[in-house]
């Protein structure tokens, strides 16, 4: 019997977010949100960030044209990030990209087929802090006494 490979363990732990193109944004952002019950956690000029328990759902404006909807990028949460980027390397996974913010890291792989893969750790794995916070609610709008 063959010897079984030597298992790679990068300590994932599970999804961190999913992030999708989509043609008309506001249209899905009411989908999430009216008919599923999601959060608004960030919106900008051409994304929505929402929250389902500790994971994001990211919506983002598809590019006009022909241009496939779907998945932007699937995103990894990791246990930790002290020597995740010599794991991967060992393992000949392809590294395209690094980025550094306040509540998270991550490693940017090229997965099967183009998928883009994101690796994250977040030492809070509950603090997803948006560049763009959701807005405020609008206030009620006040009743006409004189009617």
């Amino acid at each position: 019997m063959p010897a079984k490979p030597a298992t790679r363990d990068f300590g994932l732990l599970g999804f961190d977010h999913v992030d999708l193109k989509v043609k008309d944004r506001e249209r899905a952002r009411r989908f999430f949100v009216e008919q599923l019950g999601l959060d608004v956690i960030g919106e900008g000029p051409d994304h929505t960030y929402l929250l389902l328990g500790d994971q994001v759902l990211g919506l983002h404006d598809a590019k006009d044209g022909p241009g496939p909807n779907g998945i932007d990028h699937l995103a990894l949460r990791v246990s930790e990030w002290t020597g995740l980027r010599s794991r991967v390397g060992r393992a000949r996974v392809t590294i395209t990209g690094e980025k550094e913010r306040r509540d998270s890291r991550s490693l940017y792989l090229r997965g099967p087929e183009g998928l883009s893969i994101e690796l994250v750790y977040r030492p809070d794995p509950n603090s997803h802090v948006c560049a763009h916070p959701a807005p405020p609610p609008m206030p009620a709008e006040p009743e006409d006494d004189d009617a």
